[in-house]
């Protein structure tokens, strides 16, 4: 007799082991967009303050450059964050479609914090 490990991507396993898997890691990527939103709330702040200093106008503008880009995360990490699993609770096919939504969504936020980080570099 052969084990099998369950995988719940082949469509081996049961019904609830996928709904398991895919609630579980619907969780971790909302745990992720809430320490996304944490520390996009420590960004802006920071922008903030460093334009309190009173740079001059190409510092200005690139922290300017970084808040945009900081602010426009903001929109992707919410959308992630939003309670959609009880549209259609227990359901395999809505789990998966939010998990590739939710994994866009933060791959999309990431990428505004990365351009972000760098225009808050060149203000720096």
């Amino acid at each position: 007799m052969q084990n099998r490990c369950v995988t719940t991507d082949s469509g081996e396993g049961s019904e609830k082991e996928r709904l398991d898997f895919l609630a579980t890691r619907l969780r971790e990527l909302n745990n992720t967009a809430s320490q996304v939103l944490i520390f996009l709330s420590f960004a802006i702040v920071a922008g903030v303050t460093f334009l309190t200093l009173n740079p001059g106008s190409a510092t200005k503008s690139a922290i300017h450059g970084a808040l945009r880009w900081w602010i426009g995360a903001i929109f992707p990490t919410v959308i992630g964050i939003l309670p959609l699993k009880e549209i259609r609770d227990r359901d395999v096919r809505w789990y998966r479609a939010l998990l590739w939504l939710r994994f866009v969504l933060m791959w999309s936020a990431i990428a505004c914090i990365f351009f972000g980080a760098i225009w808050f570099f060149k203000a720096v």
